[in-house]
């Protein structure tokens, strides 16, 4: 960009209608002034195909050939998008890299909750060991697009949404709820990207491995995230060097409008003064491991027949499978008797055998919940 047009302002385009749009489109216009002070240059709204500078606010991948056209040309993007960004944010990218723009997505994880930055800039020089994240509100598309860009800047892997394991959290009971309460163990719409301990073989190239996972998990309620409801979304973010880190906010229009005029104001900035986004980081290509090598706890609730050595009939299979049971808790109803078993941590595979074990196991009627336990020390 020439000093004559960054004296005289650059073009902004918002791309998109709805809320999102509308509402970005009224803050340029109603604070301009002091955006113009924090960007060192007037932002107008303008064309798409004359602005330097597009924000997104479609959510849908449609608009990535659009979006490609305005980086291929020189302009920056900045986007609420969580699907275009899991799906096509390493060719926008590289457009961004070609062609000397920006690519900015805050806004495309959790909204207003600023994790992005954090992941690409302040934890730069630390190790990242795990992301949690509970998006009470996100559709399961959604919040398997955000698991797939977030586990993408932590480890420096690129990481596609077809490599993110999903559950549906299913039906849940008022029972399993006061049993988990009573484990002081909350129920949560759970985000898991972490890495994945343990001998690394040669048919793994000697690298370390990766999980992605979205599904209902219990976490101790001293967990951060098991207080997080509706409409509060928040991540917390391990790292070897900063600790535990928390970030959350609310889920709303204004709190994602919020993201992009930051991202627009760094994007600016970059205009005026030089300088570019951090860019992508795919060097480690971690493997994402099956899900049946991933370690986890289970939280199983049994119902067996009501007699002596039920119990012991129970402990016998998970000793068979090399499960081993944290804490036990027997409730009588009726004829029966329910089991609620939290087991210490154990590959995947491990606890699935197990779990398919019991359901042959005469004294067992029916394994009616399994929901995984994450967030421990242990």
């Amino acid at each position: 960009m020439t000093s004559n047009l960054v004296r005289s302002g650059l073009g902004v385009a918002v791309h998109g209608t709805g809320p999102l749009a509308a509402t970005v489109a009224r803050i340029i216009r109603d604070n301009g002034a002091d955006l113009c002070e924090r960007a060192g240059t007037a932002l107008m709204l303008g064309e798409m195909s004359s602005a330097e500078l597009v924000v997104d606010t479609t959510e849908t991948t449609e608009s990535a050939p659009a979006l490609l056209a305005s980086l291929r040309a020189g302009g920056s993007v900045i986007t609420a998008n969580t699907a275009l960004v899991a799906e096509h944010g390493h060719r926008l990218a590289a457009a961004a890299a070609e062609f000397g723009g920006d690519l900015f997505f805050e806004a495309a994880v959790a909204g207003g909750v600023p994790v992005v930055r954090p992941l690409t800039q302040s934890l730069s020089g630390d190790r990242v060991r795990q992301v949690l994240g509970v998006f009470p509100v996100a559709g399961p598309r959604e919040a398997v697009a955000q698991a797939a860009i977030l586990a993408t800047l932590a480890f420096h892997t690129r990481v596609e949404v077809g490599d993110v394991y999903f559950e549906e959290v299913g039906a849940v009971t008022a029972h399993d709820l006061a049993a988990a309460d009573a484990l002081s163990l909350r129920l949560r719409p759970l985000t898991v990207c972490t890495r994945v301990s343990g001998q690394l073989t040669p048919e793994q190239g000697g690298k370390e491995r990766i999980s992605v996972r979205v599904h209902p998990a219990l976490l101790p309620v001293a967990h951060p995230l098991a207080q997080v409801d509706d409409p509060i979304s928040a991540v917390t973010v391990e790292a070897e060097g900063a600790g535990q880190l928390m970030f959350s906010g609310r889920a709303a229009t204004t709190a994602t409008a919020s993201a992009l005029l930051g991202d627009l104001v760094t994007a600016a900035r970059n205009r005026v003064h030089g300088g570019h986004a951090p860019r992508a980081s795919y060097y480690a290509e971690l493997p994402v491991a099956p899900l049946g090598d991933t370690p986890t706890r289970y939280y199983l609730n049994l119902r067996v027949t009501d007699h002596a050595g039920a119990l012991a009939q129970v402990a016998a299979v998970f000793a068979v499978h090399g499960v081993s049971i944290a804490r036990v808790r027997q409730e009588h109803h009726g004829p029966d008797a329910h089991l609620i078993v939290l087991t210490h941590r154990a590959r995947e595979s491990a606890l699935t055998d197990t779990v398919d074990a019991l359901t042959e196991t005469p004294c067992v009627c029916a394994v009616t919940t399994r929901w995984r336990v994450e967030g421990t020390d242990e």
